[in-house]
């Protein structure tokens, strides 16, 4: 059940978002209706990493007793087998094309009043990146979500087959080799959690 993909890809977003760190003391003198429509951009990207992290934390979590009723145990598991997660990240996903518009709408007047050309423009090809999902971090999260369906499909016939103490090693196995990607998940959540917050002070909203 190997990841399989490198899991720093999924910083790939908060990388990106470095970008504004950059401009922000700029935007923040220069304050406009637009800033809590910035503030709402992070938000829908946060709604991607915690429904990940939540459905990955769900199968990490269970507990098989080996002579008890294990009928919520495998609706997870058959939840998570059918791929499950991958249309709830398509739907999560879904929430990105409202990327753009923002942006269109609300946000470029005041990057090109507030920042350089350059700046502008740095700012124009960060939003359809994050709008088209033209990113090692749109990839990562499907590779990652067809993994979590894996690990629930073999950790489900174990079960079926009796092998309660394998399939809970299964369990434990994958909760070794996903550390990583959850480590990153956490770590992108934490840089939109304060961007985020900022850009609320900004906009003086709450």
């Amino acid at each position: 059940m190997t990841i399989p993909f490198d899991p720093t890809a999924l910083l790939d977003i908060a990388d990106k978002l470095g970008l504004l760190d950059g401009v922000k003391k700029k935007l923040f003198r220069n304050p406009d209706a637009a800033t809590d429509k910035l503030a709402t951009v992070l938000d829908e990207l946060s709604k991607i990493y915690s429904t990940l992290e939540s459905e990955l934390v769900r199968f990490l979590s269970l507990h098989f007793e080996p002579a008890g009723n294990l009928a919520a145990e495998r609706q997870v598991l058959l939840t998570l087998e059918s791929g499950q997660l991958t249309v709830r990240m398509g739907e999560a996903r879904g929430h990105c094309h409202k990327i753009y518009n923002i942006y269109q709408k609300h946000l470029d007047r005041w990057f090109h009043r507030v920042l350089s050309p350059q700046e502008a423009e740095t700012m124009k090809r960060l939003f359809e990146a994050l709008s088209y999902g033209d990113s090692q971090m749109d990839l990562a999260i499907h590779q990652l979500a067809g993994w979590l369906g894996t690990a629930a499909s073999e950790t489900l016939d174990l079960i079926d087959a009796g092998k309660v103490a394998e399939a809970q090693q299964n369990i434990r196995t994958a909760r070794r080799e996903v550390l990583p990607a959850r480590q990153a998940i956490t770590q992108t959540l934490a840089r939109l959690v304060v961007l985020q917050g900022d850009f609320v002070s900004a906009s003086g909203t709450d």
